[in-house]
């Protein structure tokens, strides 16, 4: 992408694309130069990176244009996306940039903004700074008012005595668990394997260097990318497996029989366990989290609070509602005095307290909850026209969808729920297509729920597409 081509919009949360290619040295320094104009000269801001091929480019490219806007800049280096939260709190900077692109695949990076407090930019911050980009608003400093650069040394160890300090290491210690730790080659290399070692676990470590081709596994911690951990786990006799993603925001269970564990079951412990003494406590999670979360909540009297899909819409919620614990389906943990970030690390370490306190396994653990059948398919529609229907083609599944439904959620997509059943259908934030969630107490209400899904999205998509082509409005 050369300096005249449109530039990227952002996203579910920051702005990705490949790198060279949509995410260019260019850009980086006017999203820089864009975010020292948004804060204003002389305020601080701290810039951290994943491994990536890319990021020490782009983190350069970015510092520079926050230089020159007149910020003075705290470098991190390489430091998972929680820790660059921490830092950002714990160096009482004014803002932070972390440039990572998180799951995707290497040849992907991305940039994501962040507030003094630790939390990313909110939809409405990304539109100012998309404008700036739009407009050309780029002012700079004269000569003497040019930013400073500071490299700050020793983040990742600081993050992991900050997981520490919250959690029962004594009792965690004394179990002397065994840990397949999968980093993926991503940012966790230099904190999850101290934090693990220092609560006492008998490590294995696997794909703990830093990779930016990540060579060994791609960097998104599905079942299918994660065989090597779920056999070494088994081969070993180990309590646990742990898997991270690039930047470490997130982490994968595998139990002790080598099996993968669905992501908002592990919330939903960690929230059962968290607000086990919190009476009337509140859980804000997405509109795609299992049934289960509302199993949990009814347990320790808790209620659940939903919002569309996005890091930054469950921060600006559970900001709003004052809830204690948040977080996505794929345990995307936040919470609330610790950092405005997903948590990875500090996921692990509240998995492992909850096994040690209940002196059981995590497929027991697991098992205690109930449990639900799930499904997620995709409906594919035409590139130049999803655009133009894709809100439109949630209005009609609304209203091909069974009306006996108990309730309808729509703040993103269509979601309706039959009991504890539900099927959910809503356009994708970065691909061509409309996903088609479901989850049912059984196989038999699940197909079923999976046929009326995918058959009303069809059907929308095919009649809007048809008009469309054949020259009619919307």
């Amino acid at each position: 992408m050369d300096a005249e081509a449109p530039q990227p919009s952002f996203g579910t949360f920051g702005l990705r694309g490949v790198a060279n290619v949509d995410l260019t040295p260019q850009l980086a320094l006017k999203i820089g130069l864009c975010m020292a104009n948004y804060l204003g000269p002389g305020k601080t801001v701290v810039v951290g990176r994943d491994p990536r091929t890319s990021s020490a480019m782009l983190s350069m490219a970015v510092s520079s244009g926050l230089l020159s806007g007149g910020c003075n800049v705290k470098d991190v280096g390489l430091v998972t996306t929680p820790a660059l939260s921490f830092a950002v709190k714990t160096l009482k900077a004014d803002g932070g940039v972390m440039i990572t692109a998180s799951h995707n695949p290497p040849e992907w990076n991305g940039i994501k903004l962040w507030n003094g407090d630790g939390s990313g930019f909110s939809r409405t911050q990304d539109r100012v700074i998309e404008d700036m980009l739009r407009r050309g608003e780029f002012r700079r400093v004269d000569w003497s008012h040019i930013g400073r650069l500071e490299r700050v040394e020793g983040i990742p160890d600081m993050y992991v005595e900050g997981i520490l300090s919250r959690v029962d290491v004594d009792t965690i210690r004394r179990r002397g668990y065994r840990v397949v730790l999968d980093c993926g080659g991503g940012s966790a290399c230099y904190s999850s394997p101290k934090l693990l070692r220092k609560l006492g676990c008998d490590l294995k470590a696997i794909n703990c260097r830093p990779d930016g081709f990540f060579k060994q596994r791609l960097p998104e911690p599905r079942p299918e990318n994660l065989s090597r951990l779920m056999e070494t786990v088994r081969s070993i006799g180990a309590d646990l497996g742990v898997a991270h993603d690039g930047d470490a925001d997130r982490a994968a269970f595998i139990d002790e029989k080598g099996r993968y564990v669905q992501g908002d079951r592990i919330l939903a412990l960690i929230c059962l366990n968290y607000l086990r003494n919190r009476p009337k406590g509140l859980i804000v999670t997405t509109v795609i989290t299992s049934s289960v979360i509302y199993d949990v909540a009814e347990m320790v009297g808790a209620r659940v609070v939903l919002t569309p899909v996005g890091e930054p819409y469950v921060v600006e919620k559970m900001k709003e509602t004052g809830a204690e614990i948040g977080g996505e389906e794929n345990v995307g943990l936040i919470v609330r005095d610790w950092v405005w970030s997903r948590e990875g690390a500090y996921a692990v370490a509240l998995v492992l307290e909850l096994m040690a306190k209940e002196g059981r396994s995590l497929s027991e653990l697991s098992e205690s909850l109930p449990r639900y059948e799930q499904a997620k398919l995709n409906v594919r529609c035409d590139r130049e026209v999803f655009p133009l229907i894709k809100h439109r083609v949630i209005e009609l599944v609304k209203e091909m969808l069974p009306k006996d439904y108990d309730r309808l959620v729509t703040i993103d997509g269509v979601k309706a729920y039959y009991g504890r059943n539900w099927v959910l259908v809503r356009p994708s934030g970065t691909e061509p297509l409309f996903r088609v969630f479901a989850e049912a107490e059984d196989k038999t209400t699940l197909e079923e729920l999976k046929r009326l899904g995918v058959k009303a999205t069809e059907d929308a998509v095919k009649e809007l597409t048809d008009k469309i082509k054949g020259g009619s409005n919307v």
